[in-house]
């Protein structure tokens, strides 16, 4: 892969992950007054529309094992954004961001268990710098461990997962990344519309504030028909250990827009600690020291 090519994949990883980490402080305003699963069918319903009114000539071409792929992903994106929404009722936005930019650990460890393969020297290191700066970047009440901060936790194994089932099925020969990516966003919507039938939850009568409508609008645009299309379409341009390090900088976004953007019932910012802006800048280190000699790590690792 082309050096220019794999810089313009990590700044559209990167810009997803800024787009992730400012959706925290916002979901959490929308989510205190508004069913979370109500807030996720309406925002995936909107992406797989978006996404099927721009990209519907590539379904020209769709394949049964696409429908299939794709349909795998959306599940596991599914459960982890599920999990992550109605988690951050019980947990601080700032919080929740940490415990998900966990997947930095734990998608190498997965990767290593499910593929046999082993990360490079200095990804191994990059990856410890940058979980040694989300620890200090959680100067953020993380001794209180509760029960959001449980099922956030249970929602990084969603992610991991589809970090890495995107990272097998787009290396295999003949397959449209696009049809992927839309069957995934279906496949999310089509479940979280399922569960609200099956919880009773009105899809068509729900109560939406302005808060909610821009919420929606956002992530469903730029944080869901963006971002997850384009997570898929660059990821079989890298590995799911590289793009769970750029994934690692979403709690420094979702930290810093929770200190600018008030949420929770009493409407207040989340100041960042002066330690928190260290460990900002040892997750920068872990992602620079990740890069390095990167041409010779550009596959997945050692086999073992």
């Amino acid at each position: 892969m082309s050096r220019k090519r794999k810089i313009l994949a990590d700044t559209i990883l990167l810009f997803v992950t800024m787009v992730w980490g400012s959706s925290f402080v916002l979901m959490k305003n929308t989510v205190l007054d508004m069913d979370p699963v109500a807030f996720l069918a309406i925002r995936f319903i909107l992406a797989w529309l978006i996404v099927i009114a721009i990209l519907w000539k590539n379904l020209r071409s769709l394949k049964l094992r696409e429908v299939l792929y794709g349909s795998i992903i959306g599940f596991f994106l599914f459960a982890g954004m599920l999990l992550q929404v109605i988690g951050l009722k019980y947990t601080y936005a700032s919080k929740s961001a940490f415990i998900t930019g966990l997947t930095v650990i734990l998608v190498p460890a997965f990767v290593a268990l499910i593929e046999r393969k082993i990360p490079k020297i200095n990804v191994i290191v990059g990856v410890i710098l940058a979980f040694a700066g989300l620890w200090l970047l959680s100067g953020v009440k993380f001794s209180n461990f509760n029960f959001g901060d449980f099922l956030t936790l249970l929602a990084d194994l969603g992610f991991v997962f589809q970090i890495i089932f995107i990272d097998i099925f787009t290396a295999k020969d003949n397959v449209n990344t696009i049809n992927i990516a839309i069957f995934q966003l279906m496949s999310a919507a089509f479940l979280y519309v399922l569960v609200a039938m099956i919880f009773g939850i009105d899809l068509i009568n729900v109560k939406i504030n302005f808060i909610a409508i821009i919420t929606i609008l956002i992530t469903g645009i730029l944080g869901t028909a963006l971002a997850f299309t384009a997570q898929v379409f660059v990821q079989k341009y890298t590995t799911p250990t590289h793009t769970a390090l750029i994934f690692s900088a979403e709690p420094v976004f979702g930290a810093i827009f929770s200190a600018i953007i008030p949420s929770g019932p009493n409407n207040t910012t989340e100041i960042l600690p002066l330690i928190s802006y260290v460990g900002c800048g040892l997750i920068l280190v872990g992602m620079i020291v990740a890069e390095l000699n990167n041409e010779k790590n550009l596959g997945n690792g050692v086999k073992v």
